[in-house]
């Protein structure tokens, strides 16, 4: 089971704590990429994020929902940009990957990236 997620976390809250996952201690594709986003983008992230650690749910399924049932994956959806997670032991939150959508259907390459990484965990 990797811990790289312990150095890349996002936001501590009363019901969970929310992490990017990292492939190493020092890098983390999912941080990378949301710093290369808009300021309104990561805005709308972290109200999403806070939202998710402090109350535990949110109800809107256009910023928040499951894609994959079966694997467990939910996305965060701020603006056009998607990030997949799971929900891990110990009321923990880690975010996956980032992408732009591109089209109305769900990226599946992309959701797969995320199962991927969700078995790494487990």
């Amino acid at each position: 089971m990797s811990a790289h997620y312990e150095n890349f976390l996002v936001y501590s809250g009363e019901r969970y704590s929310v992490f990017f996952h990292g492939e190493t201690n020092e890098s983390s594709k999912v941080y990378d990429y949301y710093k290369d986003c808009n300021d309104a983008t990561r805005a709308s992230l972290l109200f999403l994020v806070k939202r998710i650690a402090d109350i535990g749910h949110i109800y809107d399924e256009t910023k928040f929902r499951i894609e994959d049932r079966a694997n467990k994956i939910y996305c965060f959806k701020p603006k056009k940009e998607r990030f997949f997670c799971f929900f891990f032991s110990g009321q923990k939150i880690i975010i996956t990957s980032g992408h732009t959508k591109k089209k109305q259907k769900l990226d599946q390459n992309e959701l797969q990236k995320a199962i991927k990484i969700r078995e790494e965990y487990l």
